[in-house]
């Protein structure tokens, strides 16, 4: 037997996790007296900048070590009689599982925060893009197979998904042969779970809040606890926040879900270092400072959402160009939140009543250069049973404490 968890690469922590995950496109500028052709060109860069936070070396750190729980169980004696078992279901026979259940996890998340962007690149570092392979015995271990839950929760979908990104990375011919032979789920579930037992570490399903749309949700996830059980392989699935509602409904469902959950973000240094690292990146002729009013703006119109963020700022800039403007200032981050932003106001409006807290100070005017960033854990908001249960709420009403608190609260008549 080879030794397999020598083919990984080792775990990055720390600085070297931080610089690899980095991304900084190049800049000069200089580019800000080209002319307006060239810097809107130019400006697409902005969409190319990635800075890591927390949430991205906690992905990273599950990935990594979800692979290694995986490849712990390859080519062992268990394995071998799961396989005899996996053999035995194809067959039609009765089976048992023998390796038992790996782990499942869940990352949870609003759209734009940065889950998907975290998610490739865990995986890029993690090794997740290169092929394992073993002569003694011959076998070729794909890392990470990344598939998409179908629209309509169907369990044959799913699995034909994960056989086609097999044959793809191997050459093989799983799918064609089990479209060929017109395959039963049951068959399916049964070659899937070999497949990924010989050949697969991490099985990654996105766009998982289609559970929680469709009447067949409970019936996809009933297969994928199947497949756990009969591969040993680790399953990450990842969706919006309403995939956690899905999951709490029954024990068996929310140990399947363990995992990362995010919001939007706070206003913290976090959120200040991603904009003052946006703002570093300017293409009008007239570059502007960053300042306290800026962070307001951009957070009042993203409402922590990052990828509006950069939305924003690259629409803002567009602007700016086209119209002569030719600087990043409150009046261009307004008409582009305004004009070509409208579809999103509607979304961002309750995060930022709800979630909307008095901005820290920015440090300095100066523009973040890279090699400057530093990332830290945000703070958790107030609890609304620790403002009802403070010393001083004696002959209170509710609607005061809370407006006290900076909640906003509407009243109205009844």
């Amino acid at each position: 037997m080879e030794d397999l968890m020598g083919k990984m690469p080792k775990m990055m922590m720390g600085e070297k996790l931080e610089k690899a995950m980095l991304s900084l496109p190049a800049y000069d500028p200089e580019i800000c007296k080209a002319d307006a052709g060239t810097r809107l060109v130019a400006l697409n860069d902005v969409a190319d900048i990635y800075v890591p936070s927390q949430m991205s070396y906690k992905i990273y750190s599950k990935i990594y070590l979800s692979m290694i729980h995986s490849l712990k169980k390859k080519q062992t004696r268990e394995a071998m009689m799961q396989g005899n078992q996996n053999h035995k279901r194809l067959q039609g026979l009765s089976y048992h599982s023998v390796l038992g259940g790996s782990d499942s996890f869940s990352i949870t998340g609003p759209s734009g925060i940065g889950k998907s962007t975290a998610l490739a690149k865990s995986i890029a570092l993690a090794g997740g893009e290169e092929i394992i392979i073993t002569k003694e015995p011959y076998a070729q271990i794909i890392p990470c197979i990344n598939v998409q839950c179908p629209h309509d929760c169907s369990v044959k979908g799913l699995l034909l998904a994960i056989l086609s990104q097999v044959d793809i990375a191997i050459g093989s011919r799983y799918e064609y042969l089990a479209v060929k032979n017109k395959a039963s789920i049951d068959s399916l579930i049964g070659t899937v779970s070999q497949v990924a037992l010989n050949n697969i570490l991490l099985i990654v399903i996105d766009e998982c809040q289609n559970i929680c749309r469709n009447k067949g949700g409970v019936n996809l996830v009933s297969a994928m606890t199947q497949l756990i059980n009969s591969s040993g392989v680790s399953i990450c699935m990842v969706g919006l926040p309403e995939t956690e509602l899905f999951f709490n409904r029954e024990m068996q469902l929310a140990r399947r879900s363990v995992g990362l959950s995010y919001k939007a973000l706070l206003c913290d240094d976090y959120f200040i270092k991603f904009c003052e690292t946006m703002f570093s990146y300017q293409y009008v002729s007239n570059p502007s400072s960053f300042a306290t009013g800026l962070l307001e703006l951009l957070y009042e119109c993203s409402g922590g959402i990052l990828a509006l963020v950069v939305s924003i700022i690259m629409e803002a800039q567009q602007i700016a160009i086209l119209t002569g403007r030719e600087a990043l200032n409150k009046e261009t981050i307004l008409l582009a939140y305004e004009e070509r932003m409208k579809n999103i106001q509607e979304f961002v409006k309750p995060i930022t009543k709800a979630r909307k807290q008095t901005a820290p100070a920015v440090n300095s005017g100066k523009m973040l250069m890279p090699g400057e960033i530093t990332c830290k854990e945000p703070d958790a908001g107030v609890l609304i049973s620790d403002i009802f249960s403070g010393p001083c709420v004696k002959g209170m009403d509710a609607v005061t404490l809370l407006k006290g608190q900076g909640v906003v609260v509407e009243e109205v008549s009844v």
